[in-house]
C-alpha cells in the first residue's frame, strides 16, 4: 500500500521539514484531516411525505418547510424523505429541488410492482429508511401545515409522549374545509374506530389523522401491515403501551392536484378495521357480511319494485329479486372479498355456483318469509331481511370453502398461521 505522504516518484525532503517550513508530522496531520470523512450525525427529525402525483405541490411545500427547519434549532439535524408512487413528473420535481436546500432531501420512488399497502405502505417504507430519533408523517398537498411540526415535538418532549397526533377534533382543531359528505364520512369513520378500539384509542380523538409525530424507537415496524390511508390507526392498534398526546390543527385546503380519497379507499378502511379487530380468518366474513348488507338493500328495492309497482305476488317477486341481488353480490365478492391470485375454479363456474347457491338458499328462505308474512302478519320486506340474516353464515361457509376455494384452503395439507393479529397477538379493545 502506498503511503499518503510519500507518493512514488516524489522527492522527499531530507530535513524534518516539508513544504513551507512545516514539519513532516504537521504535513501528515494536515493530509489526514483533509482525507478523513466527517462523522455522520443522525438527524433529530425525519419528515416522511408519501406522494402520488403531487408535482404541483412540491415547491410550495418545501418553501414552507424551510423556515420551520431553519428557525427551530431543536429540529436540527433535519431530513425530508419523499416516498413516491407517482405516474407524473413528481420524482423529477423532487430531484431538481434537492440542490436548493441545505438539509437532506431523500427520494424513494416505488415502482408499480412494489407499491404494496397504498399510502400506508409508502409511509412504512419511509419509516424503514428514516434515521431521525423522531418521525413526522404528513401529506404532500399542504392540507397538513408544516408550521405545526415544532409544536408536535414540543408536546412529545413535555408530555413525555411517544406519539403526538395533529387532531382536527380536539379543542381549537378544525375540519372546516370538509364538505358535508366528507365531514359525515370522517366523523363516522372515527366513531367506528373508537367503538371497536375503546381502550387503545381512549387518548386519540382523531384516529383518522394522517399528520402525526412518533418516536422511532417506540415502534416495531415488523408488526405493521398497512393497507390504505389510515396508517395511524394501524400504529396505535398494533403498538401497546404508547404514550399519546394531541395538538390541535386546522385542516387546510389542497394546494394543487386532486384528492386521492375514493370508494376503494373506503373499502380498504373497512377491511383494515376488520383485520385489526378480528384477524384475517374472520376478515372475509366481515367483508362478506358488508356485501350482504348492500345486497340486502338491492334485494329489498327489487322486491318492493316487483310487488308494489308491477303487482307481482310477493313470493314470485322474491325469486326475481334474488337473481338481481345475487349478481350484485357476486360482483362485489369477486372483486373485493375473495380477490386472490390463485383460485381453483373459473369465473364462469364461480358465478354459476353462486347463483345456484342463492337459489337453493331461497328454497329455505321462502318458507321462512311465508310463515312470517302470511301466518304471523310480519311485513314481507322485514320477513325477507330476517331470512337472509339467518342464512348468512351458511352462505359464507359455502362461498369460502367451495366457490372461491384457493389451493391454500384445501384441507389436505396443514397450513402455517396467517400473519394477523388474531393468530399472533390480540389487539386490546
Amino acid at each position: 500500500m502506498t503511503d499518503i505522504g510519500s507518493r512514488p516518484g516524489t522527492r522527499q525532503p531530507r530535513s524534518g521539514h516539508g513544504e513551507g517550513g512545516a514539519s513532516s508530522s504537521e504535513v501528515r496531520r494536515r493530509i489526514r484531516r483533509e482525507h478523513i470523512k466527517p462523522r455522520h450525525v443522525s438527524p433529530v427529525l425525519s419528515v416522511i411525505i408519501p406522494t402520488r402525483n403531487e408535482a404541483g405541490n412540491i415547491a410550495q411545500l418545501l418553501r414552507r418547510i424551510e423556515p420551520v427547519a431553519a428557525g427551530h434549532p431543536q429540529l436540527q439535524p433535519f431530513e425530508v424523505i419523499f416516498v413516491d408512487d407517482s405516474t407524473d413528473d413528481t420524482p423529477e420535481v423532487i430531484q431538481l429541488a434537492r440542490d436548493a436546500y441545505r438539509w437532506p432531501i431523500r427520494l424513494i420512488h416505488r415502482s408499480p410492482e412494489h407499491r404494496v399497502g397504498g399510502l400506508g405502505g409508502a409511509v412504512l417504507e419511509g419509516m424503514r429508511a428514516a434515521e431521525g430519533t423522531w418521525m413526522v408523517v404528513m401529506d404532500g398537498d399542504l392540507q397538513h401545515p408544516p408550521e405545526l411540526i415544532p409544536d408536535l415535538l414540543r408536546q412529545a418532549e413535555q408530555g413525555p409522549c411517544d406519539l403526538v397526533v395533529a387532531s382536527r377534533y380536539c379543542a381549537d382543531g378544525s375540519a372546516s374545509s370538509f364538505n358535508r359528505i366528507r365531514s359525515f364520512v370522517s366523523q363516522g369513520s372515527t366513531l367506528a374506530a373508537k367503538t371497536l378500539f375503546p381502550i387503545r384509542l381512549r387518548h386519540v380523538n382523531d384516529p383518522m389523522s394522517g399528520f402525526f409525530l412518533v418516536r422511532r424507537g417506540a415502534l416495531n415496524l415488523e408488526t405493521l401491515r398497512p393497507n390504505g390511508f389510515k396508517i395511524l390507526l394501524e400504529i396505535v392498534a398494533r403498538t401497546p403501551g404508547l404514550r399519546i398526546g394531541s395538538v390541535p390543527f386546522s385542516f387546510g385546503e389542497r394546494y394543487a392536484g386532486r384528492s386521492k380519497a375514493s370508494l376503494r379507499e373506503g373499502f380498504r378502511y373497512l377491511q383494515l378495521l376488520c383485520m385489526l379487530r378480528l384477524g384475517p380468518s374472520i376478515t372475509r366474513f366481515g367483508q362478506f357480511g358488508l356485501v350482504g348488507v348492500s345486497g340486502l338493500v338491492v334485494n329489498s328495492l327489487l322486491l318492493a319494485l316487483f310487488t308494489e309497482t308491477f303487482g307481482i305476488y310477493y313470493l314470485i317477486s322474491l325469486l326475481l329479486a334474488t337473481q338481481g341481488s345475487s349478481l350484485w353480490n357476486f360482483y362485489l365478492s369477486e372483486y373485493w372479498v375473495f380477490r386472490r391470485s390463485e383460485l381453483t375454479r373459473t369465473r364462469l363456474y364461480r358465478g354459476a355456483f353462486f347463483l345456484l347457491m342463492n337459489n337453493v338458499a331461497l328454497l329455505a328462505r321462502a318458507p321462512i318469509v311465508y310463515v312470517l308474512t302470511s301466518m304471523l302478519g310480519v311485513n314481507y320486506l322485514i320477513s325477507n331481511v330476517i331470512s337472509m340474516v339467518v342464512l348468512l353464515v351458511l352462505r359464507f361457509a359455502i362461498a369460502d370453502s367451495v366457490i372461491w376455494r384457493s389451493p391454500s384452503t384445501q384441507p389436505a395439507v396443514p397450513q402455517a398461521p396467517l400473519p394477523g393479529i388474531a393468530q399472533d397477538q390480540e389487539v386490546a379493545a
